[in-house]
This record gives C-alpha cells, structure tokens and sequence, in this order.
C-alpha cells in the first residue's frame, strides 16, 4: 500500500521505465523478475513499499523487468535513483558500497552522481558480474548486462536479504517473502552466491580467506574503519545501545568521529540491567540518550512476526523490542543506525559457543564452530536486524561486520581469540569503561526482560510464532 493507504502507482513512459517518485521520507528493497509483466512486479513492490518510499521505480531490460523502492542516504537527488541504467546494462540493488569512492578513482569514467549505485554499474558493466570481488559492502542485486544474462547476488555474509522463486515462466525475485504471492515458495539466495536468471544456475562468488596473524591493534583498526564507512551518509546516522559491550564500543567509536551522535536504546523494564548500563554509560561520554518505551500488545507481536518472517522465537522477540525502536528513530529523522550486531558471533561471545568450543578437539572443530556461528546470522540476525528496521524505513548498518575484520577473526585458533570475547575486550580496554568490560554477558531480549514476558504473557511462545506464521505464508520460513 501506498503512503495514505492507497495502492502505489507508477507512471510509465512509452519505453516501458517508470518515472521516479518522491514519496515519505523512508532502506531500500527491489523486486523484479524474468518472463514476467509490470504488472506483476508492481504488485510485488507495493507488499514491500515500506523498504523505499523515497522512490519507486519498474524498468524494463529484455526479458528482465527491474522493480526498486528506494531509501536515499549517499546522494539525494533523482540521479541515483533506481533501477539504474549504465550504457547498456541496468542494475537494481539495495544495500551500500562502502569502497564506492575508491572505486570510482579506478575508473575512466566521467560519473554523472555522487553516490554508490553509479560506481556499482560501472564497475559491473566494465569487468562483469565475476568483479563482485571488488565490492567492500552489504547489498543485493539484480543485474542485466549488455550481453543478454541476468543475474541476482548476494553480499558475501548475507546482510541483506534476498529471495528468488520459480514460476510457470521464468523466475521472481524479492528483497523479502511477503513480495511474492501464496503460490510460490521462494528460496533464499546464500551469502557469497549468485543466481544466473537466465540458464537458472547458482555461482559462489566469494569465500572466506585462510587464516591471517592478527592483533588487538589490528582488530581494533579495522572496527574503527567499520564505523567510519557506515558513519557516511547525506542523511542523519545515530547510534543503538543495549548497555552491553558491544554497542558500548560502537558507540565510543562513532563518538570518536563526529561529536554529534545520538543513541537509542528500548526500554522495557525500566528497571533492567541494560537499561541501567545504557543510562550511565551515555552520560560518562555525553551523549543524548533517548529511551523508547515498548508495550509488547498483540498488535506488535503479529507485526514483528509478519514483519521478519523467519522461525526464530529469539529474533521474534528481539524485533519486538526493534520495531518501536526504529519508528522512533525514524520520527526523529534518523535514516540510519549503528548496531553493535555480530560482535557475539565473530569473538565467541555466548555461553553455548563456550561451551561447544570446550569440545572441540582440534584447531580445525573449532574454525568450523566459528564459521557455523557466522553463517548462521544470515539465516536470523542479519534478516531480523534488516527487515524489523527497514519497516520503519531505517537502515541498519554492522560496523562489526567490516568485511577485513571478519575475515581476520573468523580464522583465529582458540589461542588467538580465546571465548568468552578476551580479543574484543582488550581491543576495547581504552575505549569504554572498565565498568562495561567486565559486565557479564546476557542475551538482549534476557537481559531486556523480553523474553521472560512473552512466557509469561502467551503459553507457548514458539509454537504460537510458528502457527502465526504458517497462517501468513501457508509454511514455516526458516531463512
């Protein structure tokens, strides 16, 4: 549905490419497919307009109709907007490239715009769909070139969501399942991998590195740089704090870099732990701290289990603590936030990790331990951390997920990064207070209080999500 209820609309001209229109200040989301009508894709985009309503834009490339909704935060105007034609290819994505100036000064291209989605089609259409390689960013996209292939991918740890489904005539695709209609199944496209549209075969187009030595400073560098990319933006970027270590860190970082930070944090009982930790830790570094109250009524359940469509009773019950939190955000004009997401995963955080990684007998158990840990967030974190932001039109940004950092820790030995985040905690020894290294770990929706609530307040959590969600889709999504 449109902004005022109404069902969006594109204007078409006689080439078959859809005007750009502003809409309400709203990530971005695209849906597209081959073999298929406008007609068809329209509908797709308006069940996932909340994604981009800044623009919404249906482009035609042979067999291939691209439909975008756009969110703008590098490059405001109608230029960037999507999907975007270069020479004779045309690109669809959502997501950012981080490297997208770097990649511009390698180019003899005279660019037309400021922002990354010219300097992705540029660089695709000069090199191909295999110059992926060359991207430091999170997206996914579909890609029609200028001999005839039409391609989707996927960024290489899969922080952003992408689903494609087969129908009586080609393929459809989507940003997220509620795209496509009841009769079809869509699949998740997997990190690092692309699907070819055209002969309907998967490619890998990326794998994680050998193993690199790696220090405190080194870890320490490279998130400062995380936060620094994701800081960049033409529209206004605030912070989330939980209380705990890891966004405490991100948030002394971003502090660091621009002295006007803003931090969010939802607040459930006002008498949590988390809550407590936020509070002090904002006012030791000065910064505004906005609280936002969350009453988990049915309303919101059904909204967060409609909204993330994955079954997962945690993330379930994290996105109902997010939703609040990214309408918020949004009402104070925020388009982007930082999270402290994946810091647990990448530096073995949780105490089942632990545990497991007490079992493991070799160097060999436990890198595959720590490699099923980073797999597993495209499947939850990642989706749920995406789509319960982007439904307030709110893009949220990992600075623990820069792309070096990730493959450096992801490889260490038990030796290097022992569990229990002792890497993570010296590399933030001088950053954030004593206080908040030694706090000890709980989950969000533990320490929040949420979890416990939503056992009291329903009889069987999961079994009531699951139902929820097979009432939605007529199956239980699991990615």
């Amino acid at each position: 549905m449109g902004a005022n209820g109404a069902g969006s609309t594109a204007a078409h001209d006689e080439t078959g490419c859809s005007h750009y229109r502003k809409g309400d200040p709203f990530m971005c989301g695209i849906a597209g497919g081959i073999n298929t009508t406008t007609e068809v894709i329209q509908q797709m985009l308006d069940r996932i307009i909340h994604r981009g309503p800044d623009g919404i834009g249906i482009k035609h490339h042979g067999p291939m109709v691209h439909g975008h909704v756009r969110l703008a935060l590098v490059d405001l105007t109608d230029a960037s907007a999507q999907p975007f034609s270069h020479q004779d290819t045309t690109l669809s994505f959502n997501g950012e490239v981080w490297n997208y100036s770097k990649l511009k000064a390698k180019s003899p291209h005279q660019f037309q715009t400021t922002g990354d989605t010219e300097s992705f089609a540029d660089l695709l259409t000069r090199q191909g769909i295999n110059s992926l390689s060359a991207i430091d960013g999170m997206y996914a996209i579909a890609f029609s070139d200028q001999h005839g292939n039409h391609y989707l991918a996927r960024d290489p740890f899969g922080k952003i969501p992408l689903y494609v489904a087969k129908t009586k005539t080609g393929y459809l695709y989507a940003s997220e399942r509620k795209a496509f209609s009841a009769n079809l199944k869509p699949i998740a496209v997997p990190p690092g991998y692309g699907f070819d549209l055209t002969n309907g075969q998967w490619f890998q187009h990326y794998k994680l590195p050998s193993h690199q030595y790696t220090t405190v400073t080194d870890v320490l560098s490279l998130l400062t740089d995380g936060v620094q990319q994701r800081l960049h933006a033409d529209a206004p970027v605030c912070c989330l704090i939980s209380g705990g270590l890891d966004s405490s860190l991100i948030l002394a970082l971003a502090k660091q870099q621009s002295s006007n930070v803003t931090a969010f944090t939802a607040s459930f009982d006002s008498h949590s732990p988390d809550l407590t930790a936020a509070r002090r830790l904002c006012s030791d570094l000065s910064v505004p701290l906005i609280e936002v109250p969350v009453d988990p009524t049915p309303d919101l359940i059904d909204q967060a289990i409609h909204t993330i469509e994955i079954s997962s009773k945690a993330q379930i019950e994290i996105a109902i603590l997010c939703i609040p939190l990214a309408q918020r955000i949004a009402a104070e004009g925020f388009k982007a936030c930082l999270s402290g997401e994946a810091a647990d995963e990448l530096f073995g955080g949780y105490g089942n990790f632990c545990i497991q990684a007490s079992k493991a007998k070799t160097t060999s158990d436990f890198i595959k331990l720590r490699h099923a840990q980073l797999a597993k967030m495209s499947r939850g974190n990642f989706v749920r951390c995406n789509k319960a932001f982007m439904a307030a039109g709110v893009e949220c940004r990992l600075p623990f997920m820069q792309q070096q950092l990730v493959e450096r820790v992801i490889n260490l030995d038990k030796a290097e990064s022992p569990p229990g985040k002792k890497l993570l905690k010296q590399a933030a020894k001088d950053l954030v207070p004593d206080w908040i290294v030694k706090r000890q770990k709980d989950t969000f929706q533990g320490a929040s209080g949420i979890a416990s609530q939503m056992q009291q307040q329903i009889a069987s959590p999961t079994i009531f999500y699951n139902n929820q969600l097979r009432k939605q889709f007529g199956y239980l999504p699991k990615d």
